[in-house]
Formats: structure tokens, C-alpha cells, sequence
């Protein structure tokens, strides 16, 4: 038997339905590029917030909100400003709004490093029962919310006086502790 021959547009029309057929599988099979994460970089305090606040808008990125947020106060202790602590603000309310953190996260980041007042004890620094049997962990606490005041305060934002504050509310703290915890000893 004598093999068929085709014509050449039948040849023509199926090469280019078998390059198609190709080219569907090959766009199905391809998956789309991994969004690329990456911490702001330079010295501009508003471009940092903006680069950070679109990766965050992206799912893939959200699991770093803390190492983007630590960046943040890196680059805004290059140029400290009151102009940094709207940032910071505007940043968390996008996160939180985001669905990357929720609002109390929010307000205790807030907070914790551009407020004078301490978030880490939770009104419990004058009870027996969980302060001072946890005085090193509570001590320990609130020296690192000290430094993170610090980075917020005093470096990002240069806000001396509030960190001053901060930092007498820190000794005051450390003194009703050691005095409750005396008391609590004393008592039968």
C-alpha cells in the first residue's frame, strides 16, 4: 500500500494545530513567577514604607511583616524624624488592614516602641502570684520593651523627652516590682 500524501496546506494546518497544541500545554504548565520578597533597600524613609507596604500587600511576603518592620526602624534611625512615627503608624493600620496583623498586634507594636507606657506587663506587675514568681521573665521583658523604645523613640522618631519618660516609667516599674515582690515575701 501506498502511504497518503497530503497537501500542502492540510501539512501546513496541521503543523500549526500540533504548534498550538504545543504552545496551550506549554502556558498550562508554567507557573507563574514567585513574587520576589525583598527588604527595602537605601536611605529614603518614605520609599522604604511604600516598598514595604506593597510587598506586604502580596500573601507571600506577609510571613516577614516583623523582619520588614525591624528593617523600617533600621532605615528611619538614618534619618530620625516626628514624620517617622506617622510612618510607622500609617504602616501598621495597612497591615492590620492587610489582614497581616490584627488590631491588637497593631496597637501593642505602637505601642511598644513609640509610646512611653509599657505593654509588657498587662496590669500585672503587683501580683504576687505571677510577677514575682516570674521576676527574671518580667525583668527581662521589660529591658527588651526599654530597648525597643529606644529604636522607636529615641532613634527612629528622636523623641527625647517621651523616651526619657520611658525610661523613668522603666525605673519606677523595676522599684513597685522589687517592693511588691519584698511585700509578698513578708506576707503569711
Amino acid at each position: 500500500m501506498k502511504p497518503q500524501r497530503m497537501s500542502p496546506i492540510r501539512v501546513g494546518r496541521s503543523l500549526i494545530l500540533l504548534l498550538m497544541a504545543i504552545g496551550l500545554q506549554g502556558c498550562q504548565s508554567t507557573p507563574p513567577a514567585p513574587y520576589a520578597c525583598t527588604l527595602p533597600s537605601g536611605y529614603n524613609v518614605a520609599q522604604a514604607f511604600d516598598h514595604a507596604n506593597r510587598d506586604l500587600a502580596h500573601p507571600a511576603c506577609q510571613y516577614n511583616f516583623e523582619q520588614y518592620f525591624d528593617h523600617l526602624l533600621a532605615i528611619a534611625a538614618t534619618n530620625p524624624s516626628q514624620d517617622n512615627r506617622r510612618h510607622f503608624s500609617q504602616f501598621l493600620s495597612q497591615a492590620r488592614d492587610n489582614d497581616v496583623i490584627g488590631q491588637l498586634q497593631a496597637q501593642r507594636y505602637y505601642q511598644r516602641y513609640f509610646t512611653p507606657n509599657f505593654v509588657s506587663l498587662e496590669d500585672q506587675h503587683n501580683n504576687c502570684s505571677t510577677t514575682c514568681r516570674n521576676q527574671n521573665r518580667v525583668m527581662k521583658e521589660l529591658k527588651n520593651e526599654l530597648r525597643d523604645k529606644r529604636r522607636g523613640l529615641l532613634d527612629a522618631v528622636a523623641d527625647r523627652k517621651a523616651y526619657a519618660q520611658a525610661d523613668k516609667e522603666f525605673n519606677e516599674l523595676l522599684t513597685l516590682i522589687e517592693a511588691t515582690c519584698l511585700a509578698c515575701v513578708a506576707s503569711p
